[in-house]
């Protein structure tokens, strides 16, 4: 699962870390406690020719498919089921041809305990950003006239979490959720991001080997408890990700 997260880089050192150029119209997305239907960064792989354009994008949280009647039923699609994400009609098109990342600094979860739910946040340990699997789509409103803008809209693929006989992080992150956003490697990001369009078969085989190589890529995070605050949307600050003494 992934409902709220933390992305805190500028989009100039954003495109640095990743290097990445600037997709048209990229907008500012810093946030210490994003929520679905929020604009965030999104990085992809626009062919030109016989090149290919590593660009940073700004997209909607929450997939709007092209067949979507309004903008509401993006707070619907923020996460993808990986293990049916080429079945359903809302992704199946997009993970086969409109593969992205989601760079995050950390993303939240609540732990439920004595009737409490105290949050924790999930980062890497070496204070990189995380990059998460994700598709977008382009939506405009059927019916639309030239002049009503597209709008860029994204969703995070989640996977298993660990289970509960893994030791270290990995045993945290399974008694977190059983549900975690799917990371990539190096490698993966690489394959993930190409562009062109996938049989079915390929896109299947695709997610299959992120969702197995998620959790050694996970081996890597470290999971801190956080203040009650990040439960408000409306707080937002570098102070949510301090870590707290339970």
């Amino acid at each position: 699962m992934c409902g709220r997260y933390v992305q805190s880089k500028a989009a100039g050192q954003l495109s640095l870390d990743l290097r990445a150029g600037f997709g048209e119209g990229l907008q500012e997305t810093i946030s210490w406690n994003i929520a679905p239907t929020a604009q965030v960064p999104v990085l992809l792989d626009r062919p030109d020719g016989d090149r290919v354009h590593r660009e940073l994008h700004t997209a909607r949280w929450g997939l709007l498919p092209i067949w979507a009647k309004d903008k509401a039923e993006s707070a619907r699609a923020f996460n993808a089921r990986s293990e049916t994400v080429t079945e359903k009609p809302t992704f199946r098109s997009a993970v086969r041809s409109k593969r992205c990342a989601v760079p995050a600094d950390a993303y939240y979860e609540w732990l439920s305990s004595a009737g409490s739910k105290q949050p924790y946040a999930v980062c890497r340990a070496d204070g990189q950003s995380h990059l998460f699997a994700g598709l977008y789509e382009w939506w405009r409103p059927k019916g639309a006239g030239p002049e009503e803008p597209w709008v860029l809209s994204c969703t995070i693929l989640t996977g298993p979490s660990p289970d509960h006989g893994h030791d270290g992080v990995l045993g945290e992150l399974a008694g977190l959720h059983d549900r975690m956003p799917l990371p990539l490697s190096e490698e993966t990001l690489e394959e993930w991001l190409a562009p062109g369009k996938l049989a079915k078969s390929e896109a299947e085989h695709l997610v299959n080997r992120i969702r197995r190589e998620a959790l050694h890529v996970a081996a890597s995070w470290e999971v801190c408890p956080v203040g009650r605050e990040v439960g408000n949307v409306r707080n937002n600050g570098p102070e949510l990700l301090e870590p707290i003494a339970l």
